[in-house]
């Protein structure tokens, strides 16, 4: 009798441990929701939704990529940014290819900055890439902005990843043109160097790179390690309030992604980190709609 109450406990560890393991490496994609409150005092603006899709690294989500196009075509959306490092260095380019060239069906508001991953490749490659990206109808702003629409007052600011020795002289770039009296949006591909982006007046923040920190403990710890950040990383995902005294909302809203690289990540799977399509809601100041 000792002996079968014994297996049975043994029978369900291994069942538990089994349901762990499976949630723990789960690579479905999941959505993610984040708002931004316009200050008293905002331009007037309805209400804007964008996408936020990193770090693809040219990784496969079903046939013409409907995994993620779905989630996007499912919704109303008034801009698509893409973060950077979704061509990836080895893999090819087949993937990523496939997901651009259906964006601007979706919203004519496609916005684009590199990665570093993009960058590694050669420089003919590169060029290439950034060919095949205009021709898909998307907006590369690297030291550039661009308003969503003609009538809307929000700004969206990008600049190139450090790998393409551009990155200091595209933040100044931006920075400077940002004005403080309408909201701006940044898109750089690496959320370490906040300390770099508040010194301008950019309201929202949007990165990726970090991967979410690859592992994580739900509850626990946000993410294990991060390039550029090391070890348990301080922006590995999610949405961090940083004051900013220069900013239209005397504050700056960085907003990471933990990115659909999934098996672009060299045998090292994700745990308990999903990928990941974010949504960010801009509203409108209280009472103006």
């Amino acid at each position: 009798m000792r002996h079968w109450f014994g297996s049975i406990r043994f029978w369900i560890a291994v069942a538990i441990l089994l349901v762990i393991s499976i949630i723990a490496t789960d690579d479905r994609i999941i959505v993610r929701h984040y708002t931004w409150q316009a200050p008293q005092g905002s331009p007037a603006t309805e209400t804007l939704s964008i996408a936020i899709i990193t770090d693809l690294h040219s990784c496969f989500y079903g046939n013409n990529q409907s995994q993620i196009i779905d989630i996007l075509t499912s919704r109303h959306i008034d801009a698509i940014v893409l973060g950077g490092d979704i061509y990836d260095d080895v893999l090819p380019q087949t993937h990523a290819d496939v997901l651009l060239s259906q964006l601007s069906a979706i919203t004519p508001n496609v916005y684009y900055v590199n990665g570093n991953h993009e960058l590694y490749l050669p420089h003919d490659a590169y060029q290439q890439i950034e060919q095949k990206i205009r021709q898909y109808g998307i907006h590369i702003l690297h030291g550039q902005g661009q308003a969503i629409s003609a009538d809307s007052p929000v700004m969206i600011w990008g600049v190139s990843d450090p790998v393409s020795g551009r990155f200091a002289q595209d933040l100044r770039t931006v920075g400077q043109l940002a004005k403080a009296q309408k909201p701006n949006i940044l898109i750089s591909h690496r959320p370490e160097h906040i300390t770099d982006y508040t010194r301008y007046p950019f309201d929202i923040v949007i990165s990726g790179h970090a991967h979410g920190g690859q592992w994580r403990v739900p509850y626990l710890i946000n993410g294990l390690f991060a390039p550029n950040q090391g070890i348990l990383p301080k922006y590995a995902g999610g949405s961090y309030q940083l004051p900013n005294p220069s900013s239209h909302s005397q504050q700056t809203q960085l907003i990471v992604s933990r990115g659909l690289a999934r098996e672009s990540t060299r045998y090292i799977p994700r745990i308990f980190n999903r990928p990941e399509v974010v949504f960010l809601t801009i509203n409108p100041q209280s009472g103006q709609l």
